[in-house]
């Protein structure tokens, strides 16, 4: 046995090949690794010829450094090239350090891919897995109860993640497997760089899970190995929920450069022109997919007024001169782009209502037979047989490295910021959502090129953010559709589904029954580690109908609570039905069927309650923010119904229903700077719930002077304010039905 070990953990590898066989907290003597249970691979290696573990030879070596003690490994593996190794184990921590690399002989075969650490044979932390989670940074964050049950040796769980791509699915680099109140497991990729690798938590072939990292070859060639620059750790936990390991992440995250710049709110002080206060401090909800080319005002001046603030509309895509459709052809070239075919009206409703808007557009997308194409189709990206993903990736995309896609991304941009003056740009299956590899180097990037793909659609984003910038005389904020954390900086918003699963497409999928039995659900990983850095998330996907259900109550208020904004989604089916007439798929760029579900005043003015909240007394932890850990709160739950039918007509999710089993109070804690902290509380049933405070247990060190309770209410008192008193043992907050009250603790300066 070789062994690693120091007063918080030990580590034993077994010496015929390096496996993991022994993986204790002495604390507590809870062993994670069942030897018995492993898998068959240490590493995996993956070539031209296939992927495999098998090698002809192992060495290790031990080494004592200065704070660590080490293991250095050595395995020649059957395709050829030698796989290295290192676990370091700090002496005054419970952390262990993995590094990896390949090296290949001058006559050896191409590579493309390593799997190392390869962490096998993990069973349940508590009795049966009923209290074990796994939390995952796929599409901004994910937990899934019980993994040992529900995932599936076939392909369910965390592996080869689909749509949205970032990190194979996941927006962050890390994840973590606990028992609640027992300890767990935390593991996470220190990668400032945005090299292109797969995070899996998944069930392996004994029936065990397994966590195991996946680095890209960046420079695919024969004779060429892998340099893996950044280092991999693995911690305990204590089994404290997903605060816990955001936390660790958050540590480390916040010092890389996309945070460089500083908080939003270090920035507005700052005075830096990259802030824009009608997103963060004006717009209380967005539209999204509304049409761009036929009259909607009256839907556009219907929505203003029962919703009460300043809306952010994305509209659809149908705005360009060549069609650029859901499945039915994009453009191609600048001359397919222009002259735009906006409506009038739509623009000029929304300017007089003093709202805001961003075309949608499919920023990489291309019709190769269309204009340009000759040019384009030089720099088509060219992805490998082997995606390691549910994807197919059969959309035709320009790689964001080649020359003409950056002179072209750059060109259709400014000119569509010169012609149709926009507040905002909004793409589509863009950097968040595509694969980064590219096996053309003729585009001027290394074969594979995770780094150099990664870094050029920053570069292109950034250098079209500042045309549009230069022609508007003004900061023109950009988002895309899902977020990753590489590309944090150059971004100021996103579009995200997550928030309203089940009824809500994509992001999600594979876990749908999971999701719809509530053994899956969103956890708010990307705004707990980011918030305060931006950008903001656009999420729900509702309507304005009660047809869709009484999940609509919870979703909002989630999405407000965990710092979003809430959006009406209008891709996949007819608006609102006004007066009884609602707009038709002859003039809409995706098919749906008629519905003629009337405008609902009472959610209109359900969500105008959190708009006001958001735009008011709550606007300074909603927008600028630190998301704390919220308070221990058990106020009983609600069963809520759900029908989901804005998605594409023959999706397996079309008119799904069902219903959810979701908290009766919506909580989250958030802080401004050392000024305050704010406690918000949403009663999403129709009963008046009461909640008790204690002073005493506000996540706070500083003294507080003063607190003041914020109640947003349909009733009589729509919005109301008062002053509480802060030496009561406890309080008792009344929140009305379908209402959200905010208590802000005052801190002393």
């Amino acid at each position: 046995m070789i062994e690693l070990e120091n007063s918080h953990l030990y580590v034993g590898l077994r010496e015929e090949n390096g496996a993991i066989v022994s993986l204790r907290d002495p604390s507590n003597g809870r062993e994670y690794v069942e030897a018995g249970r492993l898998g068959d691979d240490v590493f995996r290696l993956e070539t031209e010829a296939g992927t495999s573990g098998g090698f002809r030879g192992f060495t290790y070596e031990v080494r004592q450094g200065e704070g660590y003690r080490e293991c250095l490994l050595r395995w020649q593996s059957e395709a050829g090239p030698v796989v290295t190794g290192t676990i370091r184990l700090r002496e005054d921590a419970d952390q262990l350090e993995f590094r990896c690399g390949v090296d290949n002989a001058a006559d050896g075969p191409p590579v493309i891919s390593l799997e190392y650490p390869i962490l096998s044979g993990l069973g349940a932390i508590t009795d049966g897995g009923e209290d074990d989670v796994v939390i995952h940074s796929f599409a901004t964050g994910f937990q899934v109860r019980n993994p040992l049950k529900h995932f599936r040796q076939d392909g369910m769980g965390f592996r080869y993640m689909p749509y949205p791509e970032s990190f194979s699915g996941a927006a962050m680099q890390f994840f973590a497997y606990y028992g609640k109140g027992r300890g767990g497991l935390y593991f996470a990729a220190l990668d400032p760089e945005g090299y292109a690798k797969w995070l899996n938590f998944y069930k392996n072939d004994c029936g065990r899970l397994e966590a195991s990292f996946i680095h890209a070859c960046e420079d695919i060639g024969a004779g060429k190995g892998i340099e893996v620059p950044y280092a991999m750790e693995m911690r305990l936990l204590r089994g404290r929920g997903w605060p816990e390991a955001a936390g660790l992440y958050k540590a480390w995250a916040v010092q890389q450069p996309w945070c460089a710049r500083g908080t939003l709110a270090e920035r507005r002080d700052r005075g830096d022109v990259e802030l824009f206060r009608w997103l963060y401090e004006e717009a209380g909800a967005a539209t999204f997919g509304i049409n761009a080319g036929y009259d909607r005002t009256k839907w556009l001046r219907k929505y203003r007024e029962r919703i009460g603030t300043p809306l952010f509309h994305i509209l659809g895509p149908d705005w360009s001169n060549a069609p650029q459709t859901f499945g039915r052809g994009v453009p191609g070239g600048y001359d397919d782009w222009f002259p735009t075919r906006f409506n009038p009206d739509n623009i000029a409703c929304i300017r007089e209502q003093g709202d805001r808007f961003a075309p949608f557009e499919f920023d990489y997308l291309f019709n190769f037979g269309g204009a340009d194409g000759e040019r384009a189709r030089a720099a088509a990206q060219r992805f490998p047989e082997d995606k390691k993903s549910i994807d197919a990736y059969r959309f035709p995309f320009l790689c964001p490295a080649a020359p003409f896609t950056r002179e072209f991304h750059r060109r259709r941009d400014e000119a569509l910021q010169r012609e149709a003056d926009v507040d905002a740009i909004y793409y589509d299956i863009s950097a968040n959502n595509i694969l980064k590899t590219c096996l053309d180097e003729s585009h001027g990037h290394p074969v594979g090129g995770g780094k150099a793909i990664n870094e050029a659609y920053r570069t292109n984003y950034a250098e079209t953010k500042a045309a549009m910038g230069q022609v508007a005389g003004r900061y023109v904020p950009m988002g895309t559709e899902m977020m990753n954390e590489t590309v944090l900086d150059v971004l100021d918003f996103y579009q995200a589904r997550a928030g309203g699963q089940p009824a809500a497409p994509l992001e999600g999928y594979p876990f749908r029954d999971l999701l719809k039995s509530g053994d899956a659900e969103l956890v708010p990983l990307f705004a707990y580690v980011y918030h305060e850095y931006g950008p903001v998330r656009l999420d729900g996907w509702g309507k304005l109908t009660a047809e869709i259900g009484d999940l609509f109550y919870f979703t909002v208020a989630r999405t407000y609570l965990w710092g979003g904004l809430y959006e009406l989604n209008y891709e996949y089916s007819p608006m609102e039905a006004l007066d009884g007439v609602e707009n038709g798929s002859d003039e809409h760029y995706a098919v749906f069927e008629p519905r003629g579900y009337a405008f609902a005043e009472e959610r209109a003015g359900y969500l105008g309650l959190f708009a006001a909240l958001r735009t008011g007394a709550g606007n300074k932890y909603l927008a600028y923010g630190e998301m704390l850990p919220p308070l221990p709160l058990d106020s009983g739950r609600v069963t809520l119904d759900w029908f989901h039918y804005n998605h594409g007509i023959g999706s397996p999710e079309y008119n799904d229903a069902g219903s959810l089993s979701v908290e009766r109070i919506v909580h989250a804690v958030w802080k401004y700077r050392d000024e305050s902290v704010g406690l918000f509380f949403a009663n999403v049933g129709e009963e008046v719930r009461e909640v008790a405070v204690c002073p005493g247990d506000l996540p706070v060190s500083e003294l507080v002077t003063e607190m003041r309770c914020h109640v947003y209410s349909p009733g009589p008192e729509h919005r109301k304010s008062e002053t509480v008193q802060t030496i009561a043992r406890e309080l008792k907050l009344t929140i009305p039905p379908r209402s959200v009250v905010l208590l802000e603790a005052l801190m002393h300066p």
